[in-house]
């Protein structure tokens, strides 16, 4: 008897318990407005801690010019990759890249190590484009 009791027992609960057949979720209220304002914080940010490869500094008579020189060559050498000159007194720098993490920087200083020997890898704010 208790064998019988307990097999209509668990019948019974097995047809309540997957008889659901479809699922929806409640989403809390304003959760697509707070999407939509954290995309907008994040396109306001121009730049965040990232890396840079440095690979020139120079000061002196005609630097800014070399520097330039050096950009326009390393852009026709890596079209896809971004270069910044810029100018800390009293030296003219020639950085690119705009790397998320080390590792990424890494990986592009391997493939331009043996034509620029001197660059090297450095800390720098960098432009960050929301995706």
């Amino acid at each position: 008897m208790k064998t019988w009791t307990l097999f209509l027992l668990l019948l019974l609960s097995g047809g309540v318990a997957f008889s659901q057949s479809n699922i929806t979720y409640d989403l809390e209220t304003g959760l697509p407005e707070l999407l939509d304002l954290n995309q907008a914080a994040w396109e306001k940010v121009k730049k965040i801690d990232g890396y840079r490869i440095q690979i020139i500094s120079l000061s002196g008579t005609n630097s800014k010019i070399m520097a330039e020189k050096m950009q326009t060559e390393f852009n026709q050498k890596f079209p896809k990759m971004t270069s910044y000159v810029t100018y800390f007194e009293p030296n003219f720098r020639l950085r690119v890249g705009d790397f998320r993490t080390k590792l990424d920087a890494y990986r592009f200083y391997q493939q331009i190590i043996a034509t620029y020997p001197g660059a090297f890898i450095i800390r720098d704010k960098i432009e960050y484009l929301f995706r």
